[in-house]
């Protein structure tokens, strides 16, 4: 599913977040980098994208690669396995190393439930179609489910702004928590019937 957040709210999330992560304060990230306060702030508020050149200072004094700054890769890593495997899978750094570290203490029960649940993403035809179920989107794998959740939830608000006739903001309010509600049901019901699932398919195996 193609996010909806454009490379300038990327560069200006993921800035911010390195730069706390790394300890700098305002005034000293912008005294390294060569660039004012209020450039920053226009960076950091998703308002401007800086020059190649300015791209590469930044960078350079996060330790990352600056395609992981402007929303083209999810791994922060320069070179390496890590960023082979990131830029191939799309996963971000954590993804990865949890992934490896399930491999490497060869648990395979959790594996098997990974595989489990991508087996039935990639045969969810409502999800990758966008099918709908009495107008409502819907899937029919618990990731399918888990990515209109949260992409539905995130836009929960601008979703009932298109609406005039909801009366007051505190009834607004409470429709929107009620269809957050109705989203996570179906994930919860998914869970349940792909849990069930699971179950059989392990007992024909034994």
């Amino acid at each position: 599913m193609e996010s909806k957040n454009t490379c300038v709210e990327v560069f200006g999330k993921r800035l911010k977040e390195l730069r706390k992560a790394n300890g700098y304060t305002i005034e000293q990230f912008v005294d390294i980098v060569g660039i004012s306060k209020s450039t920053l702030g226009y960076y950091e508020n998703d308002k401007r994208m800086p020059d190649i050149e300015i791209l590469a200072r930044i960078a350079d004094t996060l330790n990352v690669n600056a395609d992981y700054l402007i929303g083209r890769t999810n791994t922060t890593a320069k070179k390496g396995k890590m960023k082979t495997v990131c830029e191939f899978t799309g996963l971000s750094d954590c993804a990865v190393e949890y992934l490896s570290e399930v491999v490497k203490n060869k648990d395979y029960a959790k594996l098997s439930i990974i595989n489990h649940l991508f087996d039935e993403l990639s045969e969810d035809y409502d999800f990758y179609s966008y099918e709908t179920q009495n107008g409502d989107e819907a899937a029919s794998s618990i990731l399918g489910a888990l990515f209109l959740y949260f992409e539905r939830c995130s836009d929960t608000d601008s979703v009932w702004d298109e609406f005039d006739d909801l009366g007051n903001d505190r009834r607004k309010e409470m429709l929107a928590a009620a269809y957050k509600q109705l989203l996570l049901n179906q994930v919860t019901d998914l869970v349940k019937a792909c849990a069930e699932a699971y179950r059989l398919d392990n007992e024909q195996m034994k």
